[in-house]
């Protein structure tokens, strides 16, 4: 587990966000670096926005994610999920066996 508790909080958010796209096959969201912050109870300043961006650079660097980051401030950044992560949480919504 990471140090801080912030990366694996949004991990969680952007499966929740991969889940109400419809589980897209290619594992792409889009993300608004504010809205994250503000979801995960982060200062609503630039801090909170640093913070949400440390985290996201921590997934990368885990390579649980992909991050192409649009190229106007405020524009949502398009992330990919890696392949195990949408398995694990795919795996993680079927019925348990009979």
């Amino acid at each position: 587990m990471n140090q801080s508790p912030l990366p694996d909080r949004l991990e969680m958010l952007l499966i929740a966000e991969w889940l109400d796209a419809g589980t897209p096959d290619d594992g792409l969201i889009h993300l608004r670096v504010a809205d994250a912050a503000r979801e995960l109870g982060c200062d609503d300043d630039r801090s909170g926005m640093l913070e949400v961006m440390g985290a996201l650079g921590t997934l990368e660097e885990s390579r649980s994610i992909e991050i192409e980051w649009a190229g106007a401030a405020g524009s949502p950044a398009v992330i990919r999920l890696g392949a195990d992560l949408c398995r694990d949480a795919r795996r993680a919504l079927e019925p348990p066996p009979a």
